[in-house]
């Protein structure tokens, strides 16, 4: 039986690798720079144990803008040595430039696949394997997921002998099927990453909370804001028609506390003058529900919140939205006591005639 052998080129192996034009992220990806001229990045061999080893499918993902390109290079060998040069030390060290380290790929024989992120290296033999990274054009992206699966097709050992010949047509046209199986069984390995909110994508997370009966298509909701609303709906279905559930969904959209006020707590204002002044603001029926923000909202997001909102409200109850501004106006013949300050840095002009006393401060 033939098992499947994966090396995971991850943070580790990168930090200890050559890099030009290219940073390592904290998540362990590679940041191609739009600064750099020249784009290189030299791996540490991988050790494939026996002699003569067959190396199998290499895969990668590639984020780059339409004007970018990139070459893959790489050649394996039995020993880590080539005409008495350290091929580890050597392409390691950072004064070597990559033109330099590059000439040996090419003195070692070394095979190129241009824009190929998945690749069947079958014509590479050697224990030991050396791979390079050349990024070609202008702009910025990403490198993520770079890994090499041994022996890459693990459909051939299921025929007969007479027809397991290794890189022939019949390996290569074998290992396509292999490939997408291989695809789908790590899928399957992995599916309790993607059900953990932690790790989940976006879209399955948008998915997720339609199970527990909330919709999260809105735009508010993205990144970390969305995986604690998901984490948190099956509190907020306990708290729905509580102010501490509208409350609770004002804290996690716009990382601010709204005054929420209910219409029917007001009826001692009920025939007063101002009676109209409430009754526009806080609503007319005591099923009303006001909430008043502080946060900036976009117009055009103002409806996306409500109809978060509007998902944990009160039976029978009408929500009304309220957003405050920051700024106060003085109206038509107001006056500045003295020792009055307005506290906003912003511009004013006086009419023609007009004085400030000493103690008042603009």
């Amino acid at each position: 039986m033939n098992y499947v052998k994966t090396y995971s080129i991850g943070k580790s192996m990168l930090a200890k690798a050559y890099l030009r034009g290219m940073e390592l992220t904290c998540q362990g990806d590679l940041k191609i720079l739009s600064s750099a001229e020249n784009r290189y990045l030299f791996l540490g061999c991988l050790d494939g144990v026996k002699t003569d080893n067959s190396w199998g499918r290499w895969k990668g993902r590639f984020v780059l803008t339409e004007n970018m390109a990139f070459v893959i290079w790489g050649f394996a060998r039995n020993h880590k040595v080539i005409e008495g040069i350290e091929i580890d030390t050597f392409l390691r060290k950072p004064e070597i430039m990559p033109e330099e380290k590059l000439a040996l790929f090419r003195q070692a024989g070394a095979v190129s696949y241009v824009s190929q992120s998945d690749i069947l290296m079958y014509d590479l033999s050697g224990r030991y394997l050396w791979l390079c990274v050349e990024i070609l054009g202008e702009g910025e992206g990403f490198i993520r997921d770079m890994k090499m699966v041994l022996p890459g097709d693990n459909f051939m050992y299921a025929f007969p002998e007479i027809y397991q010949e290794w890189n022939g047509f019949f390996h290569r046209y074998l290992s396509v099927f292999s490939s997408i199986y291989n695809d789908f069984q790590e899928q399957i390995d992995t599916v309790d990453q993607i059900l953990d909110l932690d790790s989940a994508p976006e879209e399955l997370l948008r998915l997720l909370a339609k199970w527990m009966g909330a919709d999260a298509e809105v735009n508010f909701l993205s990144g970390r804001k969305l995986r604690t609303f998901v984490k948190e709906i099956h509190k907020l279905n306990k708290w729905k028609g509580t102010r501490k559930a509208l409350q609770r969904v004002i804290e996690i959209v716009l990382d601010d506390q709204a005054v929420i006020v209910e219409r029917n707590l007001l009826r001692a204002y009920g025939g007063s003058s101002e009676e109209k002044i409430y009754n526009c603001l806080y609503g007319e029926h005591e099923y009303c529900v006001t909430l008043l923000i502080r946060s900036q909202v976009e117009q055009s997001r103002r409806f996306q919140l409500y109809f978060l909102l509007q998902q944990f409200v009160p039976v029978r109850s009408s929500l009304n939205l309220v957003f405050l501004s920051q700024r106060s106006r003085l109206d038509t013949y107001s006056y500045l006591d003295v020792n009055a300050r307005i506290c906003q840095n912003e511009s004013a002009v006086l009419d023609n005639g007009r004085t400030i006393d000493e103690n008042i401060l603009l």
